[in-house]
């Protein structure tokens, strides 16, 4: 994957601040950001499943990792209309990487 960074000057237009408020400009801005989020939380689970050693704790950053990809679907979710792909990508990404399903129950451990 090729990501080429986006600068605050690619947000600004030109156009009066009718066209800059109007809906599919917010929406564009709202995708932007939910995309951001989705990246951060790839690149930090890509961090924690590569072969180097981290200097920083893996558990840490994969709690970090599932923060953004929460924010991601939050903002996708309350912003965006359900059937976008946008939302169903990010939807079943997080699923597949940090749904509770995904965790080991310790049955042999004694109950408190």
């Amino acid at each position: 994957m090729q990501i080429t960074p986006l600068t605050i000057h690619d947000l600004y237009t030109q156009m009066s601040i009718d066209v800059e408020l109007a809906r599919d400009s917010v929406l564009e801005k709202i995708c932007y950001l939910c995309i951001s989020y989705f990246c951060v939380s790839t690149e930090l689970r890509f961090l924690v499943s590569s072969k180097e050693k981290l200097v920083v704790n893996p558990v840490q950053v994969k709690q970090e990792s599932e923060f953004w990809h929460a924010k991601a679907l939050e903002v996708s979710c309350s912003f965006l209309p359900s059937e976008s792909p946008l939302v169903s990508h990010i939807l079943s990404s997080y699923q597949k990487h940090h749904a509770p399903v995904q965790e080991a129950i310790p049955e042999e451990d004694e109950a408190e």
